[in-house]
């Protein structure tokens, strides 16, 4: 069944600079206002980046340096049930807790192609049910969780430009654009796949076939049992139990190792939990604000005694930092040995199973026989490796010259239509004047960028993200997350076209999911977003202002203690998990 996820509430704290940004969300309409520079933006990056999306963490770099928390509340729909979902992410470490669910750590996320970032992007292809693989280097690997939510951001930098631009690097996928609206429109490319893989397998296989000619020596099982059982081979036979011991004596190091890293891991993330607590409590014993526990009275502070509360502060901030940094290494080094595990592993099953398959066979001059033709064998394999090579030449281009099927083209002509019935009357509904009357400028797959500029570029990007937003509420099984606009009056737009976008948003906004959109306040004597609430959508919208609506460069602001027993709440679960 569709998921479809809900934001109730964003919530970041600085411990460091006490400064934090609170705000909750309707589940319908949710308008983000405030001057210009304000910070606007940076909630809609906020929210990526709590999801464990790196693609912003240089436009964030004011806010990260502060060394924030983010936290997320979420409610996860899905028919008629529903479950909460909360993430939390510190730096490079990121905890999901999912409905009643213990909760999941990721360490070291910070890069995209690291261990725990791939860890990360699996939890979250299954949670989504999100299924779709991109091809890179020859070989189909998981989309990034970019794509899980490229649909339904479009960024304020470049996503009223360019389509599928509002995250980066995405274009490095070859056959980015097709497979990824095959994928979202619920277009089943049978043949087209089938026929492809068909090739793939078969370039695979002749691949495989010839590293195991190459390495037929080694390798092949019946090879091995044939030198093990001829007498010219005794002394082979002695090295190769040699080597299995070897293995096996290398085998058990590693799991010793494996062992005490993870209790490693467990020590450090218990002491990076007391420092913490050490921190907050060490905080209330400054001696300029202490008192005496008994009468209650101020206690007299000599210079020495809150120069001894400094130094104390500044050694558990460093032994903090200190240990973050262990931990990620700690888990770096627990992936590695894990993946060094599994391989040893299936290098001592092999060995084991050519030993005990010698071990067992029964001499007979037939099997000095058959063990004689393998060894002649061995000897040959690779004259026929040339014969394969031109196989996997030949393979190689028909893959490269590959059409697409008909059927399926048939079917994407058809998504094109209706994309562009519907894109072509909110183009009509926003008043845009430029004609587009070629397929490359309304045909869904056609499209790669408009000729118009300025508003009307503008107004036609809008059009286009509202309707392929509709097409995907129409396919089955595609999770829906809040469609989140980032400043929808980008360009120098005029109050008559600020009229005609908003009564289109009024009309054609999702009706099965939260709708998060920006607009930027003319002045600070002059705040028309209410206004805009009350005449486009009946008072329905949910107003959240940046810095009052007033003040620029004001995402995070002054904590005082407004939101205590949540904040503890927050840092519980840095603190225990």
């Amino acid at each position: 069944m569709k998921l479809m996820l809900i934001i109730n509430r964003l919530f970041v704290y600085s411990e460091s600079e006490k400064k934090y940004f609170d705000a909750e969300f309707s589940e319908g309409l949710n308008i983000i206002s405030g001057r210009n520079t304000s910070g606007k933006s940076t909630l809609f990056l906020a929210i990526n980046y709590t999801f464990g999306i790196n693609d912003f963490n240089t436009q964030l770099k004011a806010i990260l340096n502060f060394k924030p928390v983010f936290r997320l509340d979420c409610t996860m729909k899905i028919g008629a049930t529903t479950q909460s979902l909360i993430l939390i992410r510190e730096d490079d470490t990121l905890l999901v807790e999912q409905g009643d669910l213990p909760v999941k750590r990721f360490n070291g996320i910070n890069a995209n192609h690291s261990a725990e970032h791939v860890k990360l992007k699996e939890y979250f292809h299954t949670l989504f049910d999100f299924h779709l693989d991109l091809e890179t280097q020859n070989e189909y690997k998981a989309a990034p969780i970019e794509v899980i939510f490229l649909p339904y951001f479009i960024s304020q930098k470049v996503g009223w430009v360019y389509m599928r631009k509002s995250f980066s690097s995405l274009d490095f996928f070859r056959n980015f654009k097709n497979d990824y609206l095959d994928y979202y429109l619920g277009i089943e490319n049978n043949t087209e796949r089938e026929k492809r893989k068909k090739i793939e397998l078969q370039l695979k296989a002749i691949s495989e076939e010839i590293r195991f000619l190459e390495r037929a020596e080694t390798t092949n099982e019946d090879f091995q049992i044939s030198k093990l059982s001829d007498e010219e081979y005794s002394k082979h036979s002695t090295d190769y139990i040699q080597v299995y011991s070897e293995q096996l004596m290398e085998l058990t190091a590693l799991e010793n190792e494996y062992v005490l890293k993870c209790n490693e891991l467990g020590f450090l993330i218990e002491r990076l939990s007391v420092l913490r607590k050490v921190s907050r409590n060490h905080k209330l014993q400054d001696p300029e604000i202490g008192d005496c526990p008994v009468c209650k009275q101020s206690l007299p502070h000599p210079v020495s005694a809150t120069y001894k509360h400094l130094q104390e502060e500044n050694d558990t901030n460093t032994e903090i930092a200190r240990y973050r940094a262990k931990i990620k290494d700690v888990q770096g080094l627990i992936n590695s040995l894990n993946k060094k595990i599994k391989e040893k592993k299936q290098i001592i099953e092999d060995a084991y199973r050519i030993v005990s398959r010698y071990t067992n066979t029964e001499h007979s001059f037939e099997s000095w026989l058959n063990n004689k033709a393998n060894l002649k064998l061995s000897e040959n394999v690779s004259k026929n490796i040339g014969d394969l090579v031109l196989q996997q030449n030949r393979l190689k281009e028909e893959l490269k010259n590959y059409k697409t099927a008909e059927e399926v083209e048939q079917i994407r002509k058809q998504k094109n239509y209706e994309f562009e019935k519907i894109f072509v009357q909110y183009r009509t509904d926003l008043e845009t004047v430029d004609e587009l009357d070629e397929n490359r400028f309304t045909k869904l797959y056609d499209i790669t960028a408009f000729p118009s500029d300025g508003v009307e570029l503008h107004k036609t990007i809008m059009a286009y993200h509202f309707a392929f937003n509709k097409l995907i509420k129409s396919t089955e099984n595609i999770h829906r997350l809040p469609f989140m606009l980032d400043a929808i009056f980008k360009e120098d737009i005029e109050a008559y076209n600020k009229t005609v976008i908003l009564k289109f948003i009024a009309k054609n906004k999702p009706d099965d999911t939260q709708t998060i959109l920006s607009i930027a306040e003319k002045s600070d004597h002059e705040k028309v977003v209410n206004e805009y609430n009350a005449t486009y959508f009946n008072n329905q919208g949910k107003v959240i202002l940046i810095g009052g609506g007033v003040n620029v460069k004001s995402f995070l602001t002054d904590y005082k203690g407004q939101e205590d027993r949540y904040l503890k709440e927050t840092l519980g679960y840095i603190l225990n998990n």
